[in-house]
């Protein structure tokens, strides 16, 4: 199982982001989007958490 965090490009934020400066993560399972998040801390839980359900099964 492959999980990625990136940092979202500005150009694929609202203007309203965009605006305020926010940073935005987003979290993909296989290539597929699972999360977002407004921290790289979150976003690594969240990853973690993932993981962790995985080995669970």
């Amino acid at each position: 199982m492959t999980i990625t965090i990136t940092e979202r490009d500005e150009t694929h934020m609202s203007q309203e982001a965009r605006a305020l400066g926010l940073t935005v993560w987003d979290v993909y399972q296989e290539g597929h989007l699972v999360g977002i998040y407004h921290s790289r801390a979150e976003a690594a839980a969240y990853k973690a958490e993932i993981e962790r359900a995985g080995r669970s099964k």
